[in-house]
């Protein structure tokens, strides 16, 4: 009896080792995620409003919606960061997981680069456009992986939330008001209210 005690106590024990670390996993990457579809998803919302000529296409104000929102995620990116360096290393679910969603983002670095010079080279700025479109599938992507690791059944739901926004803004190509509003809906309440829930869950 006391061998099989022991041997429970020993699977248990290994089962939390896969699974430690995910509340900081959580954590980190819901507070990066609130903060991203907020300010995205805000700058979405003024270029639609650009679309309907209420905000100026170009000049400074302008500028400011195209670079604001990313200087100031950048510093929210950094102080995140800085406070999960000083976080213990998680389990190897954890790590799978940091890895899932830190590879859809340098995955959707390499593809901006891609969109960008593609769009640039030739002259087809309409080319840049599918560059969220490809960001939307990554995160149905790293979503479903989530959904999978964590046994969640709302983390599917965001899954399929991104792969339907990802088929929507493929139709919408020729729509740029219509492009823009449905990519800021996603945002907010793909990212930015999920990226709340489990940042929130994670503290408490």
């Amino acid at each position: 009896m006391n061998a099989e005690i022991e041997s429970a106590r020993d699977d248990l024990a290994y089962m939390r080792s896969l699974v430690g670390g995910t509340e900081r996993m959580q954590r980190t990457i819901g507070e990066a995620f609130f903060w991203a579809g907020l300010l995205y998803g805000g700058q979405c919302l003024l270029h639609w409003l650009q679309t309907l000529r209420v905000l100026p296409s170009e000049g400074l104000i302008a500028l400011a919606i195209v670079a604001v929102p990313t200087i100031i995620f950048v510093g929210f990116l950094v102080v995140i960061t800085m406070k999960d360096a000083k976080a213990p290393p998680g389990g190897p679910a954890a790590r799978a997981l940091g890895a899932v969603f830190q590879g859809a983002g340098l995955a959707n670095l390499a593809m901006a680069f891609v969109f960008g010079y593609g769009a640039a080279m030739y002259e087809a700025p309409g080319l840049w456009l599918y560059h969220p479109v490809v960001v939307c599938m990554f995160q149905g992507v790293a979503w479903y992986v989530a959904f999978n690791v964590l046994r969640r059944n709302w983390l599917g739901f965001v899954a399929a939330g991104w792969f339907a926004t990802t088929i929507a803004l493929g139709t919408l190509m020729s729509n740029t008001g219509a492009f823009v509003l449905v990519l800021a809906i996603a945002l907010f309440s793909l990212m930015s209210i999920p990226g709340w829930i489990i940042w929130r869950g994670a503290k408490a």
